[in-house]
């Protein structure tokens, strides 16, 4: 069966506390072997975040790989894998072109994607189907088609035409990592063509390891869905991002319905923001819709030249809060105490530094307080 190994995975997430209770109960009755506890992950690390203006809070890793391209997991621990590091949604985006091991998987290009189906379903992981576009990075680039539903006819050799065949079968589509492997990010031919005629839904600002800080400015000015994926084709080191203080990069999607449609219509609207590396990238509304939703502050003092106000973190992400000449860093689920002087004021002044709003420039924004 082709969910066996995740079965398998699933049985033992579930039934390892109880075996571990039963051998070391057991350690009285034999002596000669004693077992501990298992070292393999076996809860789910929670993401949280209060609704935003209505919309829950999804966090979503659209380009993904497998062994079926040039990846290196089987997809049904890509899916153990995001389920256990607090994913809500995740597209196995198999290259198209570049296939390293096909003389070994001897697969078609849905492959990676109905294998993983049955994991996903296990565990409530929203699967959507992908595929990658892969041409030459310097003149035509990587394109990412989700929600698509053959990949195999997406496989032709003009690449435009690929893409125009994405698009015929209701994809969409985001341009990827814009300034991987090339000195600078430029928009050339190919992509301002795609651009014209209106082929490109969405852009990844962040990468892997890279943010684009020029390529957000292209996403606010051509109303592009803002992305940030992991890309990952080995594991996703959840030891050293926690080592590192930070969290697996993701694009927070605000929908209306927790759901592949309302992904969709999210993506369509442009309720995104890129989170990664402690730090926000999102059109200037959706920025401040986020805040106000997650950031609350309440006056806790006044000694009559000083008011002392209690801000709260409300959910997974980390802010860097700028307040006069004091930086306030608030991590996830948290509260700091914020001074600001006595006035008649019902509001304080602040900068978020670590929330991009464009090209260098980061989110200005009043902080409430009652």
């Amino acid at each position: 069966m082709k969910n066996t190994p995740f079965i398998a995975f699933l049985l033992a997430v579930v039934c390892i506390g109880v075996v571990n209770f039963q051998q070391l109960n057991a350690q009285e009755l034999n002596p000669n072997k004693v077992t501990y506890p298992s070292y393999q992950t076996e809860s789910r690390t929670n993401i949280v975040y209060p609704k935003v203006s209505g919309f829950t809070v999804l966090s979503c890793d659209f380009h993904t790989h497998t062994m079926f391209s040039d990846g290196l997991v089987w997809p049904t621990q890509r899916v153990a894998e995001a389920w256990l590091g607090g994913m809500d949604a995740l597209a196995i985006t198999d290259h198209i072109e570049y296939r390293p091991y096909r003389q070994y998987t001897n697969n078609d290009h849905n492959t990676s994607h109905e294998i993983a189906i049955p994991a996903a379903a296990h565990t409530g992981l929203i699967l959507i189907k992908g595929t990658e576009i892969t041409r030459t990075q310097r003149t035509i680039g990587h394109f990412n088609a989700l929600f698509i539903e053959d990949a195999n006819k997406i496989a032709v050799d003009d690449p435009k035409e690929s893409i125009k065949e994405a698009k015929r079968q209701g994809a969409f589509v985001m341009w990827n990592h814009p300034g991987w492997a090339v000195d600078s990010t430029y928009i050339k031919d190919f992509q301002a063509d795609l651009f014209k005629d209106g082929l490109i839904d969405g852009i990844e600002v962040y990468n892997n390891t890279e943010f684009y800080p020029r390529v957000l400015s292209w996403a606010i000015d051509k109303n592009l869905a803002i992305i940030a994926t992991t890309d990952v084709h080995g594991y996703v080191e959840s030891g050293t991002l926690q080592k590192n203080g930070v969290q697996r990069p993701v694009t927070l999607v605000l929908v209306k319905e927790n759901s592949a449609k309302g992904i969709r219509e999210a993506l369509d609207s442009r309720r995104t923001l890129a989170f990664f590396q402690n730090i926000l990238a999102a059109r200037e509304d959706v920025a401040k819709m986020f805040v106000d939703a997650n950031i609350t502050a309440k006056k806790v003092h006044s000694d009559g030249k000083t008011i002392f106000i209690n801000v709260t973190n409300n959910g997974s992400a980390h802010y860097e809060m700028q307040s006069g000449n004091k930086l306030y860093a608030i991590p996830a689920l948290s509260s700091v105490i914020v001074t600001t002087p006595e006035t008649d004021k019902k509001f304080i002044n602040v900068n978020f530094k670590n929330i991009y709003i464009y090209e260098n420039k980061t989110l200005a924004h009043d902080l409430y307080f009652n």
